[in-house]
């Protein structure tokens, strides 16, 4: 992001709610409407721009300060002479401040712009205020009859550092006003520390704060150690000081160890002398009855009795009184409103770029605190996914990123990227200001386990089992064991959840659970230490998932498979996890090929055959993969049909052995899915005669059972060879295979075959009748969340027939990114062709033989031949190409694309490729 320096203006109406009272809606839109034209009349004619407006408040920018100084004069003496309706008077206070600012997909980012909201806070209506920066700037060049009188050092609600303050002074202004409502105004009581850092973002979460304080009598802001709770307290209570009541009052319990001193420490942190003889508690409620005050309890956990008591009774006893609260759980009062401070925002999955990284809270605090340590960082291509990926296995949480931020005194943000995973022994070195146990992240997650009870402990250490989220069944299953009654799970996990400890996130009508990686890290320690825990949860994981596989896979073929599939969505990281615990036990491998046969349906709709053939593949080479020959025959075909995109001559092997095996037993549903699956892969291999014949033997025997499901999936395989060999045969087939997917529900299936008989449309020409089978696909993929790659592809190919470039380039590219992300060669090397036929369209020659090249290379890396339409499209651009390039130049252009690296080809493919790639 470019840094640019700005000079920045906030203005607002002072009053503004009251104005509203006393004129009426009519007259008040009349104010604002002369207010906001004055405000834009002095920016236009000194070069301001306007950036934000949002009802009476403005925000513009000059690159001048001179220019805003001249602006701000003639808007105040445009405000003073102007006859405002109802005769009131509007007055509009202004702050001027100059810094940095870098331009964002957002609006304008940088800690200078909240600086300058808060000078322009601490003034008054038809006051204008300068930063020192700003005026260092002007002093030498202010309009005539112009000058600054100096406010002296004032401590900004930012709680950073003090900042002097000036004020313009000219005729037609007004020059006498109150104190400054800065932290230091006797006006404006409070005990607010200096914060030696500044504070960054959040902006959500203090909106949200302020609104609950200004609500509720009690809240208690909780969350993990280090999730930066008492930053926000302080900053919340810092912009609720506006001198009205009796000031807002910190009171610090991290050094009090007495749960009956709490009430003793809110006294003497308000100034409440003791009196000898009377409880302390008793004091403090008759002194603060009658006041109107803020009370924030900083770093409750360690005395949550204590603090309770002492809230509960304020909260009865003195009416007036708001408290905050924060601990890494609720004080579990009456009346309490909790509100878990959330990590900081992070950018969205699989978005690294500078544009994404810029608007995320935790990237800008990371980079801060860079700039703070002497290391400040561009936010580029190349740094850019290195900071995201750093605060993200971070968790968002703000100490353990200030941590991270502060080792780039001695390394490198490769070297700090590259050695997160020990990040116990790597982040430390916090403030030495700061409490110790926030000094390094072990000692502040070790202080949060130090106050759970022992089976607490213990849950949370078999907690981190879980890959990513977890529901309460599953705790229950995994967890409820030994020292654990299964029945007490759920009050442990909620106590951890109150604490902070874990995490509960809404998922529908139910919740989810997961552990920040940081607190998960420190659990796997926990439990390894553990003689044998470590392996009997890791065991009691895997064969909850197993089950839950097992129970999913018949609901994978029926109306209810897109709730099935979302489930397991849900929980494929645990799936995954559990299958790899299998397939490194010695003793896992029954269960890892039941695994494999109880995924296969998810593992298609989701395509995820490179993950099935990594836990497949070399667990059937194991002597005892063959116990049960069953097993082992539906293992084979799971893999047959995940290979079948990748590898198809290893495809069409596992097929034949699963047919083999599958009539050998005389397991007649194994042998029809099997025949089916063979089938397609041999149209894939490029032999759809062979195929007829094993696609032919599964219909008849799946008409002979009876089955919608198994006759849907039958004819769909042998679809693909039928059609190309005789095509007038195919329609009724369709016809049939579809009302077949209608009546069991199958919507995978029925997406599969109405995007096939749209390709049957296109090879015949029939571009209409295309376009409505394809929009018939991608609804009933929509019914089960599945991604739309094929469907883009083949949409990108209609769209083309049907000459509209840009629509087909678009889909074409989609294709391509999703293609990137599950590893599907089959559907990159498609894509890249549909990419190249749209380049030699436009008369790009050398991009169209490069692409040429690429996707020939993606195909060949699975031993497939293309395929129709698609074949005949391909060889009638590639004439098209050789014919004006010629045959050398071609061939080197070809050449080029063909020996790329799969990043270069596929960067090229999306149009991130050099221009060196594409010219000779």
């Amino acid at each position: 992001m470019p840094v640019e320096t700005f000079t920045f203006l906030f203005t607002d109406i002072e009053g503004s709610t009251g104005l509203l009272e006393r004129l009426g809606e009519r007259l008040y839109v009349q104010v604002l409407a002369d207010h906001h034209s004055l405000i834009r009349s002095g920016l236009a004619a000194h070069e301001g721009r306007e950036v934000d407006t949002q009802g009476d408040a403005f925000f513009a920018v000059f690159s001048s300060s001179r220019g805003c100084v001249a602006a701000v004069l003639e808007m105040q003496q445009a405000l003073q002479a102007h006859a405002w309706p109802g005769g009131v008077y509007v007055r509009v206070r202004m702050g001027v401040h100059t810094g940095e600012a870098s331009r964002t997909t957002t609006g304008l980012v940088g800690l200078d712009v909240h600086r300058a909201a808060r000078v322009a806070a601490v003034g008054y209506g038809g006051q204008v205020l300068l930063s020192e920066t700003a005026a260092a700037l002007v002093r030498d060049f202010l309009p005539p009859g112009a000058s600054l009188a100096d406010l002296g050092v004032h401590r900004l609600k930012d709680l950073g550092r003090p900042e002097r303050i000036f004020q313009l002074q000219a005729a037609g202004l007004q020059a006498g006003f109150g104190p400054l409502r800065s932290l230091g105004n006797p006006a404006l009581q409070n005990n607010l520390p200096a914060q030696l850092a500044s504070f960054v973002g959040r902006d959500r979460e203090l909106a949200e704060v302020r609104a609950l304080v200004e609500s509720s009598r009690l809240v208690t802001l909780t969350g993990a150690g280090g999730s930066g709770k008492t930053r926000l307290g302080l900053q919340a209570a810092a912009e609720m000081l506006d001198g009205s009541g009796d000031g807002v009052w910190l009171v610090e319990l991290a050094a009090v160890s007495d749960e009956h001193a709490v009430a003793q420490a809110v006294c003497g942190a308000l100034g409440i002398g003791a009196q000898p003889g009377r409880p302390a508690l008793d004091t403090l409620l008759d002194t603060l009855g009658p006041q109107e005050v803020l009370v924030v309890l900083d770093n409750c956990e360690h005395l949550v009795s204590g603090c309770a008591k002492t809230a509960d009774a304020i909260v009865t006893r003195c009416p007036r009184v708001h408290l905050v609260a924060t601990s890494r759980e609720p004080l579990g009062v009456g009346g309490e409103t909790i509100y878990r401070v959330p990590p900081l925002s992070l950018p969205g999955p699989g978005e690294a770029d500078p544009a994404a990284a810029e608007s995320s809270d935790a990237v800008a605090l990371f980079l801060e605190r860079a700039r703070t340590q002497g290391a400040a960082l561009p936010l580029d291509e190349q740094t850019s996914p290195l900071v995201v990926s750093i605060c993200r296995r971070l968790d968002g949480l703000p100490l353990a990123i200030e941590l991270a931020a502060a080792r780039l005194r001695s390394m490198s943000l490769r070297s700090l990227h590259d050695r997160l995973d020990q990040r116990f022994g790597l982040l430390t070195g916090g403030s030495r200001t700061s409490l110790e146990r926030q000094q390094t992240l072990r000692a502040t997650v070790e202080w949060s386990y130090s106050l759970l009870h022992t089976t607490e402990q213990q849950l949370l250490g078999r907690l981190s089992v879980f890959a990513e989220s977890f529901d309460l069944d599953a705790a229950e299953a995994v967890c409820g064991f030994g020292d654990i009654e299964l029945f007490d799970v759920a009050g442990l996990l909620g106590s951890l959840v109150d604490k902070s400890l874990v995490a509960a996130e809404p998922a529908g009508p139910a919740l989810r659970y997961r552990l920040l990686e940081t607190i998960r890290q420190f659990a796997v320690e926990l439990v390894t230490e553990i003689g044998g825990e470590a392996a009997a949860v890791a065991a009691a994981h895997c064969a909850h998932f197993l089950s839950f596989a097992e129970t999913a896979a018949p609901n994978l073929k029926g109306p209810d498979q897109g709730k099935w599939l979302a489930r397991l969505d849900a929980d494929q990281a645990n799936l995954r996890r559990a299958a790899e615990h299998a397939a490194g036990d010695p003793d896992g491998t029954a269960q890892v090929l039941r695994f494999g046969t109880a995924l296969r349906r998810y593992w298609r709709a989701r395509n995820r055959g490179q993950e099935a053939l990594a836990l497949l593949m070399p667990v059937l080479d194991r002597p005892e993969a063959r116990a049960d020959p069953e097993l082992f025959a539906a293992a084979l075909l799971t893999t047959a049909i995940a290979a079948r995109f990748v590898d198809v001559a290893r495809a069409r092997q596992l097929g034949d052995q699963a047919v083999t095996l599958a009539r050998q037993l005389g397991a007649s549903r194994l042998l029809i899915e099997s025949l089916a699956t063979l089938s397609g892969v041999c149209f894939l291999a490029g032999e759809p005669e062979t195929g007829r014949s094993p696609g032919q033997e599964a219909v008849e025997l799946a008409r002979q059972l009876g089955d919608d499901v198994l006759l849907g999936e039958s004819l769909t395989e042998y679809l693909l060879c039928d059609h190309v060999i005789d095509p007038a045969h195919a329609g009724p087939l369709y016809s049939e295979a579809i009302a077949c997917t209608q009546r069991s529900g199958d919507h995978l299936y029925a997406s599969y075959l109405t995007n096939n008989a749209g390709m049957v449309a296109l090879t015949a020409g029939d571009i209409p009748a295309a376009r409505a089978y394809l929009q018939q696909a991608m609804q009933a993929l929509r019914a089960i969340g599945a991604e739309e790659n094929l469907l883009s592809l083949n949409l990108g190919l209609v769209l083309r027939q049907d000459n509209d470039p840009d629509a087909a380039r678009s889909s074409f590219q989609a294709s391509l990114r999703q293609s990137r992300r599950s590893g599907d060669r089959f559907r990159t090397a498609y894509a890249s062709l549909g990419l190249a036929c749209l380049a030699a369209d436009e008369g790009d020659w050398h991009r169209a033989a490069v692409l040429h090249g690429v996707a020939q290379a993606f195909l060949d890396r699975i031993g497939q031949p293309w395929h129709e339409p698609e074949a005949r499209y391909r060889q009638d651009s590639l004439d098209q190409v050789r014919g004006h390039l010629g045959h050398a130049q071609f061939e080197r252009a070809h050449a080029t694309g063909m020996a790329l690296s799969l990043d270069e080809a596929l960067d090229l493919a999306t149009g991130k490729g050099p221009p060196s790639l594409i010219f000779p």
